[in-house]
C-alpha cells in the first residue's frame, strides 16, 4: 500500500489552484500612449503591462512572462513585423501568441504580416467586444 504525505498533497493541489486563478497576464506594445491607456482600462480581467516600443518589449520579457501580446504595426525604429521576427528567433519568446492590433489597412504590408503566423490581426480603431474574442479565443479561455 502506497503512503501519501497528506500536506505534500494538499500544497500541491493549492499550487495548482493558485495557478488556475491568477489572472492571465497581456503585453501590449504600442507607441500611442493613449492606446495604452484605453486598453489597460478595458482589459481589466487581465494583468496588462505595456511598452512603447519593440526593444522596452523585449527587455521587459527577459525578467518576466506574458501570455500573450498585442502588438502595433507601425511604431518608430522598429515596426511590429521586426518585432515579430525578434520574438520569434528567441527560444524564450518564440512561442507566445501575438495579436496585430493596428491601423495599417495596406493590403501588401497585411498579406507580409500574415505569411509570419500571428495568431490575430484586429484593425483600429479598436472594437473591444472583437478584441475580447481574439483574445478569448488564443488564450483558449
Amino acid at each position: 500500500m502506497e503512503h501519501f504525505d497528506l500536506k505534500q498533497v494538499i500544497g500541491e493541489i493549492e499550487k495548482i489552484k493558485a495557478e488556475d486563478e491568477r489572472k492571465r497576464h497581456i503585453l501590449v506594445v504600442d507607441d500611442d500612449v493613449r492606446t495604452l491607456r484605453f486598453l489597460k482600462a478595458y482589459l481589466r480581467d487581465y494583468e496588462v503591462a505595456t511598452a512603447v516600443n519593440g526593444s522596452q518589449a523585449m527587455k521587459f520579457l527577459e525578467t518576466k512572462k506574458t501570455d500573450l501580446i498585442l502588438l502595433d504595426y507601425k511604431m518608430p525604429v522598429e515596426n511590429g513585423p521586426e518585432v515579430l521576427k525578434k520574438l520569434r528567433a528567441n527560444e524564450r519568446t518564440k512561442d507566445i501568441p501575438v495579436v496585430f492590433l493596428t491601423g495599417m489597412t495596406e493590403k501588401r504590408k497585411i498579406q507580409e504580416v500574415l505569411l509570419m503566423k500571428p495568431q490575430g490581426y484586429l484593425l483600429k480603431p479598436i472594437n473591444i467586444e472583437k478584441l475580447y474574442k481574439v483574445i478569448t479565443d488564443v488564450l483558449g479561455e
